[in-house]
């Protein structure tokens, strides 16, 4: 398999466009999450360039808008040209009793807690909904559940389960870890790719919540290159160094986006070789070059020249 992260587009770096990553071969692609309808349409215009994948496999990180907004869309896509679909993501009311028994304050009953789960957790609910209209398949994102070749590898059931109950519990936007509820508990997808190296997809994930980290070859950099969450990761490491790291940083201009460039800056300071980061265009990893896979960085990648042949 093959990564490929989208980007901007058009120059635009305003637009708060979000996550967006393929993992594809030529027969095959996995979604993980997708932020914004013009990531849905490149999405569409890759399948249609590669007529030979027939079902698709959407994972979805977690309900903020910046992760979710597209994938409407693109299911919609789906849906009209028959293809078969698989969504993947945390199914929150499985969740329901064991948030109910952290929550333990006497005053709330199991349906008025799967109620106010199901209203925090708004995005994932209708795209659940959605997906069930159009008859695809939902799987619970849950430690061990096979994407294709990957797998699901956290948050673990505990994590899940006390990010629920805070957020039900506090009723605002809180933290955990440094992370909202909302990021903390990202579904984390593992995945090898065809040159060989282990990729960590982590969404928004809080640090805390990400294990055996020295497994992995190439690790995502969660909530869009944020410094701090970097730095704990490469705390984590045995060798930081011996590691490639990916960003998603689609985070437009806005005073509360996320944003890479103070870790940019520290990772150059500290001589890391520069991580991958689609604030620079499409990430492709590895890319082929006249028929050969090359690990070389790629990036500035203009977006509609998505490779169709492999």
């Amino acid at each position: 398999m093959k990564l490929k992260a989208l980007s901007h587009y058009n120059g635009d770096m305003d637009t708060r466009f979000g996550d967006c990553v393929l993992l594809y071969d030529s027969t095959s692609l996995v979604v993980y999450d997708c932020g914004h309808a013009r990531h849905a349409q490149e999405v569409e215009d890759f399948l249609c360039k590669n007529a030979l994948i027939s079902k698709v496999h959407i994972v979805i990180s977690h309900n903020d808008s910046d992760h979710t907004d597209g994938i409407e869309k693109l299911m919609e896509y789906l849906h009209s040209k028959k293809y078969d679909a698989t969504v993947y993501s945390s199914l929150y009311l499985k969740s329901a009793r064991k948030v109910l028994e952290l929550l333990d304050d006497g005053r709330r009953t199991l349906p008025a807690t799967k109620q106010h789960i199901l209203e925090t957790f708004d995005n994932i609910k209708k795209i659940v909904e959605k997906a069930q209209e159009y008859g695809f398949s939902i799987e619970n994102a849950t430690i061990g559940t096979k994407v294709l070749l990957g797998s699901i590898v956290g948050p673990t059931e505990d994590e899940f389960a006390a990010v629920v109950a805070q957020a039900i519990e506090d009723d605002k936007v809180t933290k955990i870890d440094g992370e909202t509820v909302m990021n903390a508990a990202s579904v984390q997808l593992k995945y090898k790719l065809e040159n060989a190296e282990t990729v960590l997809l982590c969404g928004d994930a809080s640090p805390d919540y990400l294990h055996h980290l020295d497994n992995y070859d190439l690790i995502q950099l969660p909530h869009h290159g944020k410094l701090d969450n970097a730095m704990k990761i490469f705390e984590a490491l045995k060798d930081s160094y011996s590691k490639d790291y990916f960003i998603s940083d689609n985070t437009g201009s806005g005073a509360t986006s996320g944003g890479s460039d103070k870790l940019v800056e520290y990772m150059k300071n500290e001589h890391y070789s520069p991580a991958f980061n689609t604030k620079n265009g499409v990430v492709s990893i590895p890319r082929s070059t006249y028929g050969n896979v090359s690990n070389t960085r790629t990036q500035g990648v203009k977006l509609g020249e998505m490779d169709c042949k492999f």
